[in-house]
């Protein structure tokens, strides 16, 4: 009996070692398990996003269509025997622009000038007489005010306007322009301006935009060899579409 146990124990106690040793590398496979499976329940590291800004400065092209009125009119005459006419001047567009621009939360104030040609004009003729207008080259520089919701950005524009305008008129004498009774002004007008757009930046640092303006250059006056006076009054709208790129990129991380 005494034997028997002594055999048993020689088994027995091996066997209970190896599988506690068996054990303990299970035992550390399943913690380094269940710290994998941790780590992995956490999941992925989320960098908080950038906060799209239209601060800085911007250059860009646009194109566009105009139309408006232009009227000549004389109070002494000038047309022997018409009073004067409204005309309706339309034609393309097309120029450049640069700006900047300042952005605090939503609310975004700016700064922006226009440099460009304008190829509107119109004419109307009777048998007594006959009117035209001709724009040419054109500029603004205006204040921007908007609204800006992440990359879209809507605003209102005003400020002043400059362009060069010719008006000319006369009498029609035998089917001919009396010389006496013509008169002809081509200079640069100054007006102001007014309107509004919304624009998208689509790159971080490109934007398209579409914009409407309205042009006032008021009332000139002009003159003929026979004395007679004349007042003409022009005003223009446009509508264009734009691109812009911006210089300064400036963003700021999401609070």
């Amino acid at each position: 009996m005494r034997k028997l146990v002594i055999v048993a124990s020689s088994v027995l106690m091996p066997l209970a070692a190896l599988c506690g040793g068996a054990g303990q590398p299970a035992q550390a496979a399943d913690l380094d398990w269940r710290s994998d499976r941790s780590l992995k329940d956490d999941g992925p590291i989320i960098v908080p996003r950038a906060a799209f800004s239209w601060t800085g400065f911007y250059i860009g092209g646009h194109v566009g269509y105009a139309w408006g009125h232009s009227s000549t009119f004389s109070d002494d005459d000038g047309f022997d025997g018409e009073s004067g006419f409204s005309i309706h001047p339309s034609g393309w567009l097309g120029g450049v622009h640069a700006g900047y621009n300042w952005q605090a939360d939503t609310f975004l104030v700016g700064i922006e000038a226009e440099l460009g040609m304008i190829g509107a004009s119109d004419d109307q003729s009777s048998a007594l007489a006959f009117v035209d207008a001709e724009y040419g080259g054109y500029g603004t520089v205006a204040a921007r005010v908007g609204f800006a919701a992440d990359r879209w950005l809507f605003y209102i524009k005003g400020g002043l306007a400059l362009a060069n305008i010719e008006n000319r008129g006369g009498a029609i004498v035998g089917g001919v322009i009396d010389p006496t009774d013509l008169t002809s002004v081509e200079e640069i007008r100054a007006g102001w301006t007014l309107g509004g757009g919304a624009e998208y930046a689509f790159q971080r640092d490109w934007s398209l935009k579409v914009e409407y303006l309205y042009m006032d250059f008021g009332e000139d006056s002009s003159g003929n060899l026979d004395g007679d006076s004349f007042r003409h009054d022009n005003d223009l709208h446009t509508i264009k579409v734009g691109v812009s790129y911006r210089l300064q990129s400036y963003q700021e991380p999401l609070r």
